[in-house]
């Protein structure tokens, strides 16, 4: 699955909201350098789920109408671990990520969080 630069950024939205998004909560919850439109994100949205990174999860009051709420799909989850190792296809996981530790790019909080991961799996 290819996505563009912009269905990224929204699927990484999704993936780190804790409950489905709308349209609008999509756009709140965009960085501060992206501004989609309303119609360039429901283009987006759309091709996000012909492409079966998102599903509609259902349905919220919009003002006096209801509107789509989206979530990842397991395709959709998968999709930045799958990058990363079609991106490295001969390198080991292990020695990217402690590259990356050494390198010191996570924060303290990313840093716990991985070790309780890590400690969950074992």
């Amino acid at each position: 699955m290819n996505l563009t630069k912009s269905e990224s950024s929204i699927l990484e939205i999704l993936l780190n909201a804790e409950v489905p998004l709308s349209k609008s909560a999509i756009i709140e919850h965009s960085p501060r350098n992206k501004c989609w439109k309303d119609g360039s994100i429901h283009i987006l949205l759309n091709s996000l789920l012909e492409k079966g990174a998102i599903y509609e999860a259902g349905f919220i009051r919009t003002g006096k109408g209801f509107g789509r709420t989206f979530a990842p799909t397991e395709k959709g989850r998968s999709y930045f671990s799958n990058l990363l190792m079609n991106i490295t296809q001969k390198a080991e996981p292990y020695k990217i990520f402690s590259q990356l530790i050494c390198e010191d790019i996570f924060t303290d909080e990313e840093l716990d969080a991985l070790e309780q991961l890590i400690k969950s799996r074992k």
